[in-house]
């Protein structure tokens, strides 16, 4: 018997018959309009292209299937087989999402957003999680935030502006590891993720009383979002905005009841090196700089002088026994 022989002909019939089972799939789902439907060249074009139907549909009876179970894409990527990704699984367990999903409450699952035959990677204009489609695609189950995000700075750069590096509801909320909103230590990354795109805004908020505490690790201070809104972040010129002249005193008493008008002329964002925008505190800041400087220098020299002359009467006295 010819062994080589006999060893290619099994290869070729298994390899056959794996490839007519998925397109023996297609005799029924590849019929457009019906309910299961399954579009072949988005299937084909997708990151799971090369994958077999029952790779993912498992204990799929003949025709006629029955009832077909829940895809459970943990499967392969909790556990990392045949090369998944399995770090964003282990994320989506610990998210509010995972939480609420193994409790049995109603929560989005792998295939609510990121589909389930036509998955593409994030990069990819047509995938549902492109950077793009990110505030419509949450917007799906929270349609109220969305709504307010429409309209925010971030929002008009993203969908309107088309800049692509505006901050979506992933940048903030993170991807797969969604933490509640009242976790302190995403409050507390969320402040320094503002900072990635507001340099200059996160230092001088350092500088304050509310940046000092908020460093230290504590999470009942006045941050980022408790001045500028959360998803309704508008410019200081629009009379809806949280820092207008109109709304400022009102978005101070929520920590401050007792502020007026005159505990509004504080300083959030102050750079005291910034001579043009803050005159008054620059000069204040150098004054007081010179009059520190001035103060060590006098004090300094006179102690060197003190010790000067206490040595030289020293030294006389030692030459005068």
């Amino acid at each position: 018997m010819n062994l080589p022989l006999l060893i290619t002909t099994i290869a070729f019939l298994l390899l056959s018959s794996h490839a007519s089972a998925k397109e023996d799939c297609y005799d029924c789902h590849g019929q457009q309009g019906g309910r299961t439907y399954v579009n072949k060249d988005a299937l084909v074009q997708s990151v799971h292209g090369k994958i077999a139907c029952d790779k993912c549909h498992l204990n799929i009876a003949p025709y006629p299937h029955g009832t077909v179970s829940k895809v459970n894409c943990g499967i392969c990527h909790f556990l990392g087989r045949d090369g998944a990704p399995k770090e964003q699984a282990a994320e989506y367990k610990l998210s509010v999402h995972g939480l609420a999903a193994g409790k049995g409450t109603m929560a989005p699952t792998c295939q609510t957003c990121h589909g389930g035959h036509a998955i593409y990677r994030s990069a990819d204009p047509r995938s549902s999680t492109s950077r793009e489609k990110i505030p419509a695609l949450c917007g799906r189950c929270h349609a109220a935030e969305l709504g307010v995000y429409e309209k925010s700075i971030h929002g008009t750069l993203l969908l309107k502006n088309n800049v692509s590096s505006a901050p979506t509801c992933f940048d903030c909320h993170m991807e797969h590891r969604i933490p509640s909103a009242s976790e302190a230590k995403w409050k507390l990354s969320l402040v320094s993720k503002c900072g990635t795109c507001h340099p200059e805004e996160m230092d001088t908020y350092h500088k304050t009383y509310h940046g000092k505490v908020t460093r230290l690790g504590y999470t009942t201070i006045a941050m980022c979002w408790d001045c500028h809104g959360s998803h309704d972040i508008l410019p200081q010129n629009d009379p809806a905005s949280t820092l207008s002249s109109k709304n400022l005193l009102s978005t101070c008493a929520k920590c401050h009841p007792g502020a007026t008008e005159s505990f509004t002329k504080f300083y959030a964002h102050a750079e005291e090196t910034n001579r043009a925008k803050y005159p008054v505190l620059y000069y204040t800041f150098l004054f007081m700089t010179l009059l520190l400087i001035g103060t060590f220098a006098f004090f300094l020299t006179h102690t060197f002088l003190w010790a000067y002359r206490a040595l030289k009467e020293r030294i006389q006295k030692k030459g005068g026994m």
